[in-house]
């Protein structure tokens, strides 16, 4: 079908593509924050001199207000320097807020925003196709203004009703991100459609986008509608929304009324139960706030839960408003006023709480409760404490009773959704998963990152020592193939390959090794990119893995965008001629 005609998801519309093709695009908004020392010495080894479109770039320093150290202030040096060096005009200096608080004071709507912060995905509450990067592409696009996306397959998912008194946006997002377990949809993008929509405020919206990051999914993005105008200022619903009829790799349905309140589990399990399910466990320290619930509405209902009462013996509440503006805003409200009469403490508008800084936990804490999605703040774990996520209401009512506690209490309070526990599969002793060329690990899904390169010699291995990672490739799924394997290889996996913590000693050992293209019917999103900027061709094509059987031949031919399966050929989507060359080149750096 002509892309004239065909009917297109958001997504497809605005990188004008197909779901599947891989493009090239010119982002409008680049994003940074105190990360972008390093992203200058990327941009200084990639020869970079001038920023191309310093106009486009969005540089907004808000991970730390304390404890700065000579590293940090060195950081912060190189980083003002640089900015007035290119007259980057949209620079926020330490005392503004949260990037993703900050930047919704200029965004508009049916743009393509970048950022090297996964939670860049919050910009999908404005219309916008919003998606995290890491370092070194975001030097690439300061120096080029072009970088490759593949264009994700879409789930959409209708919304009808209105969320219940006591039930609050981030319930929902925790609600959405326990449903989405049960589906594949790694690397996919996020439609919320229905009159459900229409009683989500901006600052909602904005919660909801924020936890794209920990779903797995490319991105999350709401419709152009009246009240993303008002909040513009425009006088007309301007933006992009997909065609009636658009083709959609599943389609899902929340009835808000239904929903109620949620809290996240500990880390490794994360999972996500009725605040009910878990009980009433005695809880020491909270934290609300952040880019995911730091905005003004999320303040008023902590405020008005605080105001004329005391938090319960001990407990230790912090609450971090995510911009400057907002704080001013609370003060004349007077809500600083009732949540610190209370007996909790307003931290600086920064990331410094997400991150372990700015922030202490306290001597006597073991359980932690909080608004933020961070997977930063795993490091709880490594010290005994264990971390429950949950809506500001949630924390606040939580923090007076010193135990886990709701505003409402629904009599349904049971999660109908769960998640299978998943175990690492590793190949036996004398099962030989090699044919010809074909490493067959098709049957097998949740491969972790860690399954293909251990963690623990990641500290050992400096990753330009790319030949010394060979050994203990795969150690953790097959032991025989580190002495096995020969260049032109091929590797067939299913679905969720390189999940987990990401290893780039995993991708680099790969393409060291000669792997020619690893086939897959799912990926996690981290790793792909990762992956795939080392010069590690992934190959998404559950239907090649479907008509694959042992000892049939594969031929790639990736000028031509065309796999073999002995003769009969499969036709990938469309790749752009620069992402075929970094491919050949071996990776993003050597574009450069």
């Amino acid at each position: 079908m002509e892309r004239s005609k065909r009917k297109s998801t958001f997504v497809e519309k605005i990188l004008n593509a197909p779901a599947g093709s891989i493009v090239y695009r010119e982002p409008d908004i680049v994003l940074s924050h105190d990360n972008s020392a390093r992203i200058r010495k990327l941009f200084e080894k990639m020869q970079g001199r001038e920023v191309l479109y310093p106009e486009r770039l969005v540089v907004v320093l808000d991970r730390k207000m304390t404890g700065t150290t000579d590293e940090l202030m060195r950081d912060y040096n190189s980083i003002h320097d640089f900015m007035e060096e290119q007259q980057v005009k949209h620079f926020f200096d330490c005392d503004k807020g949260i990037c993703h608080q900050v930047l919704a004071g200029f965004i508009r709507q049916g743009l393509i925003v970048v950022g090297s912060d996964s939670h860049t995905c919050t910009a999908g509450a404005f219309n916008c196709f919003a998606v995290g990067l890491n370092k070194t592409e975001t030097a690439f696009l300061w120096k080029k203004g072009k970088m490759w996306f593949r264009v994700p397959e879409t789930v959409k998912i209708t919304l009808s009703g209105k969320l219940r008194p006591g039930v609050y946006a981030k319930d929902l997002a925790l609600w959405v991100m326990g449903m989405l377990k049960e589906e594949n949809v790694n690397y996919q993008s996020i439609e919320y459609h229905g009159e459900g929509v229409n009683f989500l405020s901006i600052a909602d919206r904005m919660t909801i986008a924020n936890v794209s990051a920990e779903m797995g999914v490319k991105n999350s993005v709401f419709p152009p509608d009246d009240l993303l105008a008002d909040y513009l200022g425009d006088y007309a619903v301007l933006g992009v929304w997909a065609d009636e009829n658009a083709c959609y790799k599943k389609e899902l349905h929340i009835n808000l009324e239904k929903v109620f309140p949620l809290v996240m589990t500990p880390f490794p399990e994360n999972e996500i139960k009725g605040v009910g399910e878990v009980g009433e466990i005695t809880i020491q320290e909270g934290l609300i706030g952040a880019c995911s619930s730091g905005r003004i509405e999320d303040l008023r209902v902590v405020a008005r839960l605080l105001r004329g009462k005391r938090l319960a013996p001990g407990f230790q509440l912090s609450v971090v408003p995510a911009s400057r503006e907002i704080y001013i805003q609370a003060i004349k409200e007077g809500l600083i006023d009732a949540i610190v009469k209370a007996g909790a403490s307003v931290l600086g508008s920064s990331c410094g709480p997400c991150l372990g800084s700015s922030h202490m936990l306290g001597a006597e804490t073991k359980r932690f409760i909080s608004t933020t999605n961070s997977h930063s703040m795993r490091h709880m774990t490594d010290v005994g404490v264990e971390k429950y996520i949950a809506s500001p209401a949630t924390v606040a009512m939580t923090a007076l009773r010193g135990k886990l506690d709701v505003e409402i209490a629904y009599p349904e309070n049971v999660f109908e959704y769960w998640t299978v526990p998943i175990e690492a599969i590793t190949i036996g002793t004398g099962e030989d998963r090699k044919n010809r060329n074909i490493w067959n690990y098709a049957d097998i899904d949740h491969i972790a990152a860690e399954q293909l390169f251990p963690e623990k010699r990641t500290y050992k291995i400096p990753i330009e020592c790319a030949e010394a990672m060979r050994p203990y490739l795969l150690a953790g799924l097959d032991g025989t193939f580190a002495s096995r394997v020969q260049a032109g290889d091929i590797i067939l996996a299913g679905e969720d390959f390189g999940r987990g913590r990401l290893i780039k000693h995993a991708a680099i050992g790969l393409v060291e090794s000669g792997i020619a293209a690893v086939i897959v019917k799912s990926v996690d999103r981290s790793f792909y990119r990762m992956a795939v900027n080392c010069g590690l061709w992934i190959i998404i094509a559950p239907q090649i893995l479907e008509a694959y059987r042992v000892g049939d031949q594969i031929t790639l031919n990736l000028e031509e965008a065309v796999v073999k399966v002995n003769e009969k050929p499969y036709s990938l989507p469309e790749e752009d001629p620069v992402f075929i060359e970094m491919v050949r080149k071996k990776g993003l750096l050597q574009l450069s």
